[in-house]
């Protein structure tokens, strides 16, 4: 079946929906599946890394941020783009996101050699649809580290998305399945 999406905010709404449902149903075995090839990839990197802490209908990294060679950092919103902080104690800020605390000291993002980023919906291509408000694509215009969309397979869409000139593609992606090159699926 092929799907032109007519906007983003459509195609939002449609993988908003996707996700709800499945999210609903329990991914448990599909959580584990993808930190199986998540940690796999990881064994592989140095260096410093940026995470995230999920929201409910995310793909978590909570189990491979335990992984010790890597030193982790994490987002903080600050007026509409993301800082990078390393932490071990987190707060609850803006949009429910669970954020460094205060007292966690910054890293300059081109400091850091790879991020885990999570997305509402995917291409293999390495396009990329976040809830909409832009802070990764702000935050990431510049970053030249290497970007892993971490997502499950019914986050990948077999249709183009709705993108634009100042959207920022993934490197790779992450999922139950395995790792995906997106070098290797260009348009």
């Amino acid at each position: 079946m092929s799907v032109s999406w007519s906007s983003k905010k459509e195609c939002r709404s449609f993988f908003k929906s996707l996700c709800a449902q499945e999210f609903a149903r329990g991914l448990v075995q599909n959580q584990q599946q993808l930190n199986l090839h998540l940690r796999d990839f990881l064994k592989t990197q140095t260096g410093l890394w940026g995470a995230y802490r999920a929201l409910p209908e995310e793909a978590q990294v909570e189990e491979v941020v335990q992984i010790s060679h890597l030193t982790w950092t994490f987002p903080k919103m600050r007026e509409g783009h993301l800082e990078f902080f390393e932490a071990q104690k987190f707060v609850l800020g803006p949009y429910g996101v669970w954020e460094p605390s205060p007292d966690s000291p910054q890293r300059d993002l081109q400091e850091i050699h790879g991020l885990l980023i999570p997305g509402l919906v995917f291409n293999k291509n390495g396009s990329r649809l976040g809830k909409g408000k832009g802070f990764y694509d702000k935050t990431l215009s510049s970053y030249q580290g290497v970007k892993v969309g971490i997502c499950f397979d019914f986050q990948i869409s077999p249709n183009p998305l709705p993108t634009e000139a100042h959207d920022v593609t993934m490197d790779f992606l992450v999922t139950e399945s395995g790792l995906v090159d997106c070098s290797k699926h260009q348009e």
